[in-house]
């Protein structure tokens, strides 16, 4: 007998029974875990677009009418000695033909000016009450040989253009004003202000200036021109049963095809995708003025539009118990993003209960109403984005606690108030759509996280505003899952 043959025979049987065995108790141990975790599911989303139109007209004109290119007899100026303005009949205008519109101008070789020129709106024109304002001007500062010079100000904010809110007794309550523009480069820059009629303050609003100002050192041969004084406004909506308006306004539904294409681009399939796009008279979508895309409706797959874009057939996309609805083929593996943009209210059901509004019909859907059918989709990850005016009212309102969605992120444009966009790409900015969403989407195209990508929107300064995002608006962010700082496009679980 070999005793020694025989040890390591039973040696190495007693070494692959011991592998064998922890490899059993490793694979015993880990199964809950593996379970725990499953495999990731499919991406999917519903987009939803339910209007097209910002403005009413409610038996007036649009205010397209606020065009003030031959109006200079009724702006009143208001100069210190230093400077002066005037109308110039000889000068080239922003646009051609046409000539320029004011002229400011400093009296000596070296001054510091402070100037205005005021339009008394609500002279010729009606105030509406909560309405909200914008006002643009194209703006050049010049030598007079017209070609680009620039104020040097030795304090102040150069040229800038403002709305300011006066109330019975002729007393200013505020005004919103653009940011200050002290050369002109590149030409012809675009200014604008926006305020709102809110009689925020305890004195009444009942007045509107317009205002365009100069404030810095000038020289005798620099002259600030202005020119195509715009002045635009909207309601608080919904609207009652909105009339279409003679006005292209691209900013709803390309915000909408912004999402899409973005999603499409990171690999979501149209199988994947539910959109539901409302652009009557409008087939002619384009998102971004610089991205050599003329129309971005061009190729996408459009599963519901137009007059069937009404709160029953979203309701019933929601409905998990409804049989061949988009929600009913989620399963609790799959990540969901749900987008919808249109008007707002947090005054229409008259209980502070917040509405979303579908143009198609005159329809709407209550936050409780969505809450109740979102809160059954069972998916593994959800990020909800609302982008309408009061859209934080619609995800936090006190009698809903949106916190008893535990596997959701929750994004809104703003808080309980207006949610602002560029009505189409014809701004500086050079796109159409939410000025937040816009951006957000923007960063998460780049493989931002949700968070930097929402950090980035909020602290962003559209053109020709002195504030951010969140300044203007703030919105407002709800990391139920606490993944906001990893959640991407290119994450392993992606987005």
């Amino acid at each position: 007998m070999d005793l020694k043959k025989d040890f390591k025979k039973y040696l190495v049987l007693v070494v692959f029974v011991s592998l064998i065995s922890l490899s059993l108790i490793l694979w015993v141990l880990y199964i809950p875990i593996y379970r725990r975790v499953p495999p990731p599911g499919e991406r999917k989303a519903i987009i939803l677009c339910s209007a097209n139109d910002f403005y009413r007209k409610d038996g007036f004109p649009d205010f397209e009418e606020g065009v003030f290119n031959n109006e200079t007899t009724n702006w009143e100026g208001e100069f210190n000695p230093n400077g002066y303005g005037t109308v110039e009949s000889s000068i080239p205008g922003h646009d051609t033909p046409g000539v320029i519109q004011l002229i400011a101008k400093a009296n000596f070789s070296n001054a510091y000016v402070e100037m205005e020129f005021v339009y008394n709106w609500t002279k010729y024109f009606e105030l509406f009450k909560y309405a909200a304002y914008n006002l643009s001007a194209w703006v050049n500062i010049t030598t007079n040989t017209w070609t680009p010079a620039s104020i040097v100000p030795a304090t102040g904010d150069g040229a800038k253009v403002g709305l300011r809110w006066l109330n019975s007794s002729n007393e200013e309550v505020r005004t919103d004003w653009s940011n200050g523009l002290l050369d002109t480069t590149t030409g012809w820059t675009m200014l604008n202000a926006t305020g709102i009629a809110d009689n925020s303050t305890m004195s009444e609003i009942t007045q509107l200036h317009l205002v365009l100002a100069v404030e810095g050192n000038m020289t005798g041969t620099d002259m600030v021109l202005f020119d195509d004084v715009k002045v635009e406004y909207w309601f608080p909506p919904p609207i009652p049963t909105p009339p279409p308006s003679n006005t292209d306004t691209d900013g709803f539904p390309a915000q909408a095809l912004q999402v899409y294409w973005v999603l499409k681009d990171h690999g979501y399939t149209d199988d994947n995708l539910f959109l539901m796009l409302y652009h009557t008279n409008d087939a002619i979508i384009d998102i971004n003025a610089g991205d050599g895309i003329a129309n971005d409706l061009t190729g996408a797959i459009v599963d519901v539009e137009n007059d069937n874009v009404n709160s029953s057939r979203f309701k019933e996309e929601l409905n998990v118990t409804h049989p061949g609805s988009f929600a009913s083929n989620i399963s609790g593996r799959d990540h969901l993003i749900i987008y919808m943009v249109d008007h707002g209210s947090n005054t229409l059901v008259g209980d502070g209960n917040a509405t979303f509004h579908f143009e198609a019909d005159d329809s709407y859907i209550t936050e409780q109403e969505f809450f109740n059918l979102v809160k059954v989709i069972n998916c593994r990850r959800m990020m909800i984005n609302i982008d309408i005016c009061f859209s934080g009212n619609f995800l936090h309102e006190d009698t809903i606690n949106w916190y008893n969605l535990p596997n959701s992120i929750l994004i809104t444009s703003t808080t309980n108030v207006l949610s602002w966009y560029w009505r189409d790409n014809t701004n500086p900015d050079g796109f159409a759509g939410s000025l937040f969403f816009h951006q957000f989407w923007e960063q998460l195209n780049q493989n931002y996280t949700v968070g930097e990508a929402f950090d980035y929107a909020t602290a962003w300064t559209p053109s020709g505003q002195v504030s951010t995002i969140n300044d203007i608006q703030t919105p407002l962010l709800e990391d139920n899952l606490g993944i906001k700082d990893i959640w991407s496009f290119n994450n392993t679980l992606q987005l």
